[in-house]
């Protein structure tokens, strides 16, 4: 039995192979395509137009993987194309973690951001003297020692 999201995945790539030619659809082995068959969900409904592009249809990466890894071994068919094809793969990683690498940059992590100007500060014109006071807090050792003094009535 197969993961479910790879279920999905099988599914969702049949559906899309449904919408090739019949020619590109005979290059895929029999053995792949029985396997796909055989492990695709039966419960998820695919429902997309075949007449966008492939990059615009809300496909799981996982379908995208399984599309790109059909077109790589079975539709490539000189060692040219499977060449430019892996260096386009290789384009679109390198652009990928480029975005997460400015997403999530470890050296700009702690530093403070700068606040568009639409965003407004709250509080910002609020007078200081109208402000509640705010007691100090006690050290936990001198509030244990001023409950012990309370309970003996010595403070």
């Amino acid at each position: 039995m197969v993961n479910e999201r790879y279920g999905i995945a099988m599914a969702e790539t049949l559906h899309y192979l449904k919408g090739i030619s019949q020619d590109d659809i005979n290059r895929i082995p029999d053995k792949f395509m029985n396997f796909l068959k055989n492990n695709a969900s039966q419960n998820y409904e695919c429902k997309f137009d075949y007449t966008r592009p492939l990059k615009e249809l809300n496909l799981k990466n996982e379908t995208r993987g399984l599309i790109a890894m059909i077109c790589l071994e079975y539709w490539c068919e000189t060692e040219e194309q499977k060449n430019s094809f892996r260096e386009h793969l290789n384009e679109n990683e390198k652009r990928y973690q480029e975005e997460l690498r400015k997403k999530y940059n470890m050296d700009d992590i702690f530093k403070k951001k700068e606040l568009s100007p639409e965003v407004e500060i709250i509080g910002e014109n609020i007078d200081a003297d109208k402000l509640p006071i705010q007691a100090e807090q006690e050290n936990i050792f001198k509030r244990i020692f001023n409950r012990i003094m309370k309970i003996f009535h010595m403070k």
